[in-house]
């Protein structure tokens, strides 16, 4: 303790020093759309062109020569049905297959990303990202050019996720928002702006992604995204270094990162339990966030919608739209109900945007479950592996009925409901366990002084 804190007199408050903003500091922004743009568009894409590529492979010649559409086909009895099914179900495992191949280096990155951004710096941070979305678009393009199995892109899907994918930008992102704001308003508003951009990024590469497979085709869609991943280049180069370190990036230091990181699930503690649940709850709103993308995609082009790569590609920007809309309405609900209440009517919004597209028979009803959806937008950084197990459930179920993936989505989150409502049962009972307390030794008091 200081001598003056000794005296009864508080401590000086030390100013918390930040870079000065400089015009170059502004490129963040632009950085954070493009990177989200080229990762919606490409991601849009493989899904589709999977879908045409093992049509081409079983000889489907009623659609080879139309690239951009999907095979179609209403009538359950019909040879063609029977093909429609063959294809979604072979793609959905493809699509597994390559989710598994960047899940595994991702969920390691993901855990150690936080320590070496500090280490080796935001904008390096910013580069690993940016070089794997490049080996990716590029591995894509040369595939769709050579014709290449589709099983070869899991190498392109392993690289990505070698490099963090996404989430080493949101990191680097979040990082870079600290270091150049105050604690309080400051870095709460770089964070809201943060959040801000990744919205726009999402939306506009998903309302752009449907025309741009119409009008330049996988190819060339491919090669936009190296286009656009070589131009992320020179503006993180521009970007100025938001933090200065001497310290260098060790297998110690990152080993002591990953032991923190795990301790708190495994180190004796009152709050253990809870903090588990919750990650547990959290857990079963996000995997099938997650894991519902790649299936949407290969669920809409299913019959009875048929729908092509514009119509994907709308529906997309608009649930990226409504979650947008959800993330404020969540300011303005927490300001007239708690967060425990919150949590409940964000896990009934997703239940009934699950229902709703499990039942839906036309275009209609699809774009009202989207709006259902808005409200249980949830973080879904630490959940890539929801990707892998939506596709193979996907995969499995779609001969049978292909509305059973909804169900089972809607499930994960009636589950984790139910935990949480476990939750706070337990919670009820131990106030009512300190009351009870309270109480007797109120009473005891009372005796004695009698």
């Amino acid at each position: 303790m200081t001598e003056q804190v000794k005296k009864g007199r508080p401590a000086p408050q030390v100013e918390e020093s930040v870079q000065r903003l400089t015009c170059r500091h502004f490129l963040m922004p632009i950085i954070i759309i493009l990177m989200i743009y080229g990762n919606v568009v490409l991601g849009t894409a493989e899904t589709q062109y999977g879908y045409y590529a093992v049509q081409r492979q079983k000889n489907i010649t009623s659609v080879v020569s139309a690239s951009r559409q999907s095979l179609c086909e209403a009538n359950t009895s019909s040879i063609r049905f029977k093909q429609q099914q063959e294809v979604q179900s072979e793609t959905a495992n493809w699509s597994a297959y390559c989710h598994l191949a960047q899940s595994i280096p991702v969920l390691l990155m993901s855990l150690m990303v936080g320590s070496w951004s500090d280490k080796i710096g935001r904008r390096t941070a910013l580069l690993v990202p940016t070089i794997g979305l490049i080996f990716k678009s590029g591995f894509f393009a040369l595939a769709i050019k050579l014709e290449w199995n589709i099983y070869t892109l899991t190498i392109a899907y392993f690289v990505d996720g070698l490099c963090g994918m996404w989430i080493s930008l949101i990191a680097a992102s979040y990082s870079f928002a600290a270091d150049l704001t105050k604690y309080g308003k400051s870095r709460l508003f770089g964070i809201v702006l943060i959040q801000i951009m990744l919205g726009v990024g999402v939306t506009i590469g998903a309302l752009s992604s449907g025309y741009v497979i119409k009008y330049l085709g996988f190819l060339y869609g491919a090669v936009l995204v190296v286009s656009v991943a070589c131009l992320l280049v020179l503006l993180i180069i521009f970007l100025p270094e938001s933090v200065q370190t001497t310290e260098k990036l060790t297998s110690i230091s990152q080993l002591e990162y990953l032991k923190n990181a795990l301790s708190i699930y495994i180190e004796k503690d009152p709050l253990r339990y809870k903090y588990i649940i919750l990650a547990v709850v959290f857990a079963l709103n996000v995997l099938p966030s997650i894991g519902r993308g790649n299936v949407q995609s290969l669920y809409v082009m299913n019959s009875p919608f048929c729908w092509n790569a514009v119509y994907i590609g709308l529906f997309g920007a608009l649930i990226s739209f409504a979650q947008t809309i959800g993330v404020g309405l969540s300011r303005l609900l927490y300001k007239c109900m708690s967060k425990r209440a919150m949590i409940i009517l964000g896990s009934i919004s997703a239940i009934a945007y699950y229902l709703i597209t499990a039942v839906a028979i036309n275009d209609v009803m699809l774009f009202i479950s989207a709006m259902f959806g808005s409200l249980g937008a949830i973080d879904a950084v630490c959940s890539l592996i929801g990707s892998v197990a939506s596709n193979v459930l996907y995969g499995a179920t779609v001969s049978i009925n292909d509305w059973l993936i909804w169900a089972v989505f809607g499930g994960f989150h009636v589950a984790g409901l139910l935990l949480f409502g476990l939750l706070l049962y337990k919670e009820a009972a131990e106030k009512r366990k300190i009351e009870d307390n309270t109480t007797e030794d109120v009473k005891l008091v009372y005796v004695v002084k009698l």
